[in-house]
């Protein structure tokens, strides 16, 4: 079985060679959704002999229900996943098992964080990703600054890894933090929080609580250098989080009480 596998892209020439070349070497057909990079990710992805598309990307949330509902055949089985990432040649055997069962949905494989080429052994917060869907079909709901799987789709858990390696600048991490910050402060405007995202709004409690789980708890400590990286990553991506429901607090405070005088 061979799958139809679409790329969300921008300015990802540090990584999309490693994601295309897995893809190519799994049997699947790819397309690369590009939302306007700026550096080689085109001529990459081309020379790999993958489709390049232009796509305008809003949030993962419409991309996901564009690719699965308009771009995967109803009844089939495609992937979707981030430039980032490297399918392994054992989760492809497992995607393609699972694809073969007509009561599975969508597949989930747990992933592997990787950082400037060396894996974190210890210490990931990463969830299981949704990486295959059966096409024709919606999946997902807002959830906080991302998605959620609506809780009636039936879903089915890989086991091999999914590898997450990000080479991207530093400038590049922190612009994507800033995004997702400001998804979830639109998101909070409309009440559309769990209460973990409710409490990086209201306290900067999870600023040194998160990355101290990470590095204490989930053994990040035990993992070297790139443990130490991903607890600071994390530190500033709560960070950033907390300051920017900070800064939407007191715009809000501001504009009400110009509007009363």
């Amino acid at each position: 079985m061979s799958f139809r596998a679409f790329v969300l892209a921008k300015n990802e020439e540090r990584n999309i060679e490693r994601c295309l070349s897995a893809l190519h070497a799994g049997g699947a057909s790819v397309t690369v959704l590009d939302s306007g990079s700026e550096d080689k990710t085109r001529e990459i992805a081309e020379a790999l002999g993958a489709g390049v598309e232009p796509y305008r990307y809003a949030n993962h949330l419409t991309a996901y229900r564009y690719v699965c509902r308009e771009r995967i055949p109803r009844g089939e089985v495609g992937l979707v996943l981030d430039a980032d990432m490297v399918v392994t040649p054992s989760l492809f055997a497992e995607l393609r098992a699972g694809a073969s069962r007509p009561e599975v949905d969508v597949i989930l494989a747990p992933v592997e964080m990787w950082w400037s080429g060396a894996p974190l052994l210890r210490g990931s917060l990463y969830p299981p990703k949704p990486i295959a869907f059966r096409g024709g079909q919606e999946y997902f709901e807002p959830s906080g600054h991302g998605e959620r799987l609506r809780p009636d789709v039936r879903i089915a858990h890989a086991h091999a890894l999914l590898i997450h390696d990000d080479r991207k600048p530093l400038l590049a991490y922190l612009a994507t933090q800033v995004r997702y910050a400001q998804e979830l402060v639109q998101r909070a405007q409309h009440e559309d929080t769990g209460l973990l995202d409710q409490l990086r709004f209201s306290t900067p409690f999870l600023i040194p609580a998160v990355p101290a789980f990470s590095y204490l708890v989930r053994g990040g400590i035990t993992a070297g250098r790139v443990g130490l990286v991903y607890a600071l990553d994390r530190l500033i991506a709560e960070a950033i989080m907390f300051r920017e429901a900070v800064a939407s607090r007191i715009k809000t405070r501001s504009r009400d009480a110009g509007s009363c005088r």
